[in-house]
């Protein structure tokens, strides 16, 4: 990924200017060692892929796992074979750039970066800044950068180029995550491209909060009535809508952001309001998914009514379902498939045949055509959680076991 600034300097470059700096947190337990090029592969029985899902579990053709003697973490593939033997005390998904954050020792704000054979990229620590350390669509990370002796070299961007970690460090206070679409906001007073260049200069007036979609939500504070009010720009730095009540929130694929319990285009306009339903609030966004959570607060503790909506305002189920314990926005529907309560028809002898219109309520994995996918209390499965593009979701056994399942809510592997 070649940059065309000159403000982009090479780690090794840095390390001599900064001896002075203050040290990251010293790691107890395995030390750093090894280079991408020094380095012996970590790797197990089995090899990876060149295959790369954003939204997939098995990236790569592996998946993070714990070893439950070890306690150690490494890499299975879809067989429960070890791609990467567990070494870490902790890992991560794969990213696009083909690289994983993992910590080798005892401090949990410091990991390694390593390539699909486990071998370590580079010999220094990164750590996260105010986002969870992860590589953008554009290969762009961001967090501190520290040397493997714990000598911190700085807080801002790095990418790997050509098998080597290139570093953009950052002055600003503040600075967010690269958005699919490549722009970032910096200090909550301009946008930057993946080349590092303004594309909205220092604004004044207006706080800059993040970049969707190629909407740029902020604030306005200097209105003639003294109070706030709330908008999007496009990265040209045009104002596209303005006067909004609230803070708005990220643009998705589809085109649609949460504003005020509303959907809204990127024009502004309003096609859905929850007002012009019998639900009270919009609890979840697009950013993941095509449908939206809405629910209808019945009291302040005993649970509420909910359903989903997509774009056009159509509910997921014909009839509202209930969760007791209801957390806002925390069940969702991703690749299709929902896991959660809902609905459903039982005939005579009990057993589910269906989702419907009615107020009996069970756990069941459902897709969007409402096809009952199955019943994860029938498969002996608790807390699926949301399924993955590639059709499988982590989940958790009845007796507490850490499993992954598949569409038809059979185990795969323990992981």
């Amino acid at each position: 990924m070649k940059r065309t600034t000159g403000k982009v300097f090479a780690l090794t470059a840095l390390s001599s200017l900064l001896l002075l700096a203050s040290a990251c947190g010293q790691s107890s337990g395995q030390s750093p060692s090894g280079s991408a090029s020094g380095s012996e592969p970590a790797g197990g029985n089995a090899s990876y892929t060149d295959t790369y899902d954003p939204d997939a579990l098995f990236q790569y053709g592996m998946t993070p796992a714990k070893d439950s003697e070890t306690g150690k973490y490494g890499y299975k593939n879809l067989q429960g074979t070890w791609v990467i033997e567990p070494q870490y005390t902790f890992a991560r998904d794969f990213q696009v750039n083909g690289t994983a954050f993992v910590r080798t020792g005892s401090n949990s704000d410091e990991f390694r970066l390593i390539d699909r054979e486990g071998n370590f990229v580079s010999d220094y620590i990164f750590m996260r800044f105010f986002d969870e350390l992860a590589f953008s669509a554009n290969g762009i990370a961001v967090g501190t950068v520290c040397e493997a002796d714990g000598t911190k070299l700085g807080t801002g961007y790095f990418y790997l180029e050509d098998g080597e970690i290139v570093f953009e460090p950052r002055e600003e206070e503040s600075f967010t995550a690269f958005s699919d679409d490549g722009y970032a906001v910096v200090d909550n007073k301009a946008v930057i491209n993946d080349q590092f260049e303004y594309v909205i200069e220092p604004q004044e007036d207006y706080y800059l909060v993040q970049v969707s979609n190629g909407m740029v939500s902020f604030d306005f504070k200097n209105t003639p009535k003294g109070y706030s009010e709330y908008g999007y720009m496009d990265v040209e730095g045009n104002i596209v809508i303005r006067g909004l009540s609230s803070r708005g929130g990220p643009f998705a694929d589809n085109g649609i952001a949460v504003v005020e319990n509303q959907l809204i285009d990127k024009s502004g306009n309003v096609v859905f309001d929850v007002a012009d339903s019998h639900y009270s609030t919009i609890t979840s966004n697009f950013n993941n998914t095509d449908w939206v959570e809405v629910s209808s607060h019945l009291s302040s503790r005993g649970g509420t009514d909910f359903n989903f909506i997509n774009a056009e305002g159509e509910t997921f189920f014909p009839t509202d379902a209930y969760e007791h314990s209801h957390m806002d926005g925390s069940l969702a529907i991703k690749n299709g498939v929902y896991v959660g309560p809902a609905p459903v028809l039982k005939d005579d002898q009990g057993n589910i045949t269906g989702i419907g219109g009615t107020e009996d309520y069970a756990t069941v994995a459902v897709n969007e055509d409402m096809e009952i996918l199955y019943v994860p209390y029938d498969k002996g499965i608790q807390d699926v959680s949301a399924y993955y593009s590639d059709g499988y979701a982590k989940a958790e056994t009845q007796d507490e076991q850490r499993v992954i399942v598949d569409l038809e809510g059979n185990i795969v592997m323990e992981y």
